[in-house]
């Protein structure tokens, strides 16, 4: 397992983004169809400028508890509200070219589950995630 190793070499790139002027309603559907936890939020020239996860999403849709039968107020919520209304606006990215340690640490000291790549022009290039890090360790097994 080289650590040393660009960051570019284990994120994912077929991203699923949103933008902060997007329904609410994006974001259910690309939770649903695609088996993600983060959605990056960027603006039409790819720069990063917030990030949902989807405990935050689901929060939004049911607070402290779960009603499955009141699916009226999930869907005008999900009219209602703007990605920018719910994202995280201050968010940590890595460069592509940053190694794989930088990364870990950025992830462990924030207690963050993953982070936006960035290329030279700060344009979104891809996402790094705790389970890029345990497949990355699980494949060196």
């Amino acid at each position: 397992m080289n650590l040393q190793a660009p960051v570019s070499t284990i994120m994912s790139t077929d991203l699923k983004i949103a933008g902060p002027d997007d329904p609410v309603a994006v974001l259910d559907e690309l939770f649903k169809k695609h088996r993600i936890h983060h959605v990056p939020v960027t603006e039409e020239d790819g720069a990063v400028v917030g990030i949902v996860s989807k405990s935050e999403f689901l929060y939004l849709l049911r607070g402290f508890t779960v009603h499955e039968m009141d699916r009226f107020r999930e869907e005008a919520k999900l009219r209602a509200f703007k990605v920018k209304e719910i994202m995280v606006k201050q968010v940590e990215t890595i460069g592509e070219d940053e190694p794989i340690k930088k990364a870990v640490e950025l992830l462990a000291q924030n207690r963050f589950r993953c982070l936006p790549v960035i290329n030279a022009d700060k344009k979104i290039v891809g996402i790094v995630t705790t389970h890029d890090i345990i497949d990355l360790v699980n494949e060196s097994a």
